[in-house]
């Protein structure tokens, strides 16, 4: 319950997504090596909206379907802006990207407590240099010119070859995008995202992967353009998955810091998903939550998120879904609540 990406059940879901041709991602809180949480909750809070930073920031910069005459030219960074994220009045949320963010156990508590979706991305429009938003906005743009370049070259192979074969990159993320004497102390944010491709360009794009293998540099000298500005990015359509969530004692238990009523009786976890399609999926046979606290919560929540709250209790499941057809009937909950998002 540290919040890890190697945990079975995160795995699943992961799984489950990829199949479907989703970009996913997965990261570890900072207790995660340790195999403790802090005592707050605050800071796993502060994790999630910095990888939610990146992650969208790096989607949105993806171009996944160069023709293979295509010169790679680094796209230039946006200039730095003290307004507030920029988004496009004129579209609709039908034709903005969809981004789930999900959560399983003490995923799904410190997912309750995210702030709405431009709330975590204005640090990164309104950024300053050598902060931790900063430091993850370079990374996230650094990330997206690699792949793309990883994109360009298998465009490049599928054209040489005329043939399909096995033909696996990844990028690994780490280091620092500013000298030292940039950064600021404040900045100690470190995450990891290992991204993978499948060599079908046809199809869309899929990552997960934990591998350590170089980018393939094929870069024409004389193809070269002057880089255009990128636009400010729109914010996406969100969706929220909770998987086994914690109900009291336990969530109080495991971030204290974030239990209502702690600080502030008229603080509620829930006011964001509250505004946004979710699944809540949760078996009955749950250790560390009762079942009847996650039906009257799921049922409360019906009733008060208009966007479309799907609560779905599977009987005889526990909280590692590792009772008989449990996995199967996790998997098949995914998959249809999977297609109604997409649509």
């Amino acid at each position: 319950m540290g919040g890890s990406y190697d945990d079975r059940i995160v795995g699943i879901v992961v799984n489950e997504f990829l199949k479907q041709g989703w970009v996913v991602g997965t990261f570890n809180f900072r207790g995660a090596s340790g195999g403790k949480t802090s005592w707050s909750g605050k800071p796993e809070v502060a994790d999630y909206q910095s990888f939610a930073g990146l992650f969208i920031h790096y989607l949105s910069y993806l171009h996944p379907h160069p023709p293979p005459d295509a010169p790679f030219v680094p796209e230039q960074l946006p200039a730095l802006s003290t307004g507030a994220v920029q988004t496009d009045s004129n579209r609709n949320e039908d034709e903005a990207p969809i981004v789930i963010l999900g959560g399983y156990s003490y995923g799904s508590t410190i997912l309750r407590h995210l702030p709405p979706m431009p709330s975590i991305l204005q640090p990164f429009a309104a950024r300053i240099p050598g902060s931790a938003a900063d430091e993850i906005f370079l990374k996230s743009h650094k990330l997206a010119d690699q792949a793309n370049l990883e994109f360009l070259n298998m465009s490049r192979d599928l054209d040489r070859s005329k043939k399909g074969h096995n033909h696996k990159l990844s990028v690994t993320m780490g280091g620092e995008e500013t000298n030292p004497e940039k950064r600021r102390n404040s900045r100690e944010i470190r995450r990891s995202l290992d991204i993978s491709r499948g060599h079908n360009i046809g199809s869309r794009l899929r990552s997960l992967s934990h591998s350590h293998r170089r980018v393939k540099m094929d870069v024409s000298p004389s193809a070269v353009e002057p880089p255009k500005p990128r636009p400010a990015i729109q914010v996406p359509a969100v969706r929220y998955l909770l998987v086994s969530p914690l109900t009291p004692p336990t969530s109080t238990f495991v971030a204290p810091g974030l239990a209502r009523g702690l600080w502030s009786r008229s603080v509620d976890e829930d006011v964001t998903i509250k505004r946004h399609e979710t699944l809540a999926v949760f078996g009955d046979q749950d250790m560390f939550a009762s079942a009847k606290k996650m039906r009257d919560w799921a049922e409360r929540m019906e009733k008060e998120n208009p966007s479309g709250f799907f609560g779905v209790e599977i009987q005889g499941a526990g909280h590692f879904w590792v009772e008989q057809d449990a996995e199967k009937r996790l998997r098949d909950e995914l998959q249809d609540w999977e297609k109604r998002v997409r649509v």
